[in-house]
């Protein structure tokens, strides 16, 4: 997964959040999960703030999969 925008990874994430399709949650969360995971890799980690919106983001579709 290749991203242009280093901040794609919050479209993504707000665009599962905000699935109301229980049948297309579970996938949009892991593609989620995927672009956090893969943000997390390439960032520096001089961006304390970005890591933390990152586990943030990891921790709230966490909740989501709980609620499946």
């Amino acid at each position: 997964m290749s991203h242009n925008n280093d901040r794609d990874w919050l479209d993504i994430y707000r665009a599962a959040a905000m699935e109301f399709d229980r049948s297309k949650l579970p996938a949009s969360i892991d593609v989620a999960e995927k672009a956090i995971h893969q943000r997390l890799r390439v960032l520096p980690i001089a961006h304390c703030k970005e890591h933390r919106e990152l586990r943030d983001a990891l921790n709230s579709l966490a909740v989501l999969k709980r609620m499946l």
